[in-house]
């Protein structure tokens, strides 16, 4: 059965994304900035608190996706020091100054979060030529966080659908990107992906929504049947 990824910023999000079903939780700081490195005694606490699968943000500034030199020392240290946390693995993406996805220094955090598996994230939705970017992440990035070459993953569904399809027995592919629940089983039917990430469709008030975590668990339980 594909799987549920809730993004959280706090605690209270973590422990209401388990208790609703969710298999694991993105932590970040800052989400309407699409997140950004959260604070590391924050990560331990609720490694501490959390029985479900933990990925961890590492994005230092929501400028853009290309980091200086000086920045990408802070990115490789965020990832060995998060890396002796607990979690179950890393988020990064990064573009190169010509906006393709930055393979080498993808793969330098991946080296550095070892043995924790990299996600690859977003950066890859805004980069030229994606799917030579994901032919080049095979053997250096196991999972790949994407909307597609659009801005909601609705619009790219089959688009995702071709990636899943060609790169699938390679990359783990965890499709986000404005999902909503009444797009979900349309989504899963056509993009057959191994799992989902829903933000704002699994949250009231801005808080992470036990029910709502619930109802888009029940529709994957359904639609797997």
């Amino acid at each position: 059965m594909p799987k549920l990824e809730i993004p959280i910023e706090t605690l209270t999000d973590a422990l209401a994304a388990q208790e609703g079903g969710a298999d694991s939780i993105e932590i970040s700081r800052d989400l309407s900035q699409d997140g950004l490195t959260p604070d590391f005694d924050l990560v331990r606490h609720i490694r501490d608190q959390v029985r479900i699968a933990i990925h961890v943000m590492i994005r230092p500034h929501a400028r853009d996706f290309i980091y200086t030199d000086r920045e990408i020392d802070v990115i490789l240290d965020d990832a060995r020091k998060l890396a002796q946390t607990g979690v179950d693995g890393m988020v990064f993406g990064a573009l190169t100054a010509e906006n393709r996805l930055d393979l080498a220094l993808v793969e330098r955090v991946a080296q550095a979060t070892i043995p924790l598996p990299l996600t690859v994230h977003r950066a890859l939705d805004f980069s030229v030529e994606p799917e030579q970017a994901l032919a080049g992440l095979i053997g250096v990035a196991p999972r790949v966080l994407t909307a597609g070459p659009a801005s909601t993953a609705w619009e790219a569904r089959n688009v995702l659908a071709n990636w899943v399809s060609r790169y699938g027995d390679r990359l783990e592919f965890v499709v986000a990107g404005r999902l909503r629940l009444e797009e979900f089983p349309e989504m899963l039917e056509v993009v057959r992906a191994p799992a989902y990430h829903f933000g704002s469709a699994a949250r009231s008030g801005g808080l992470v929504d036990v029910e709502k975590v619930r109802a888009l668990g029940a529709v994957l339980r359904k639609t797997s049947l």
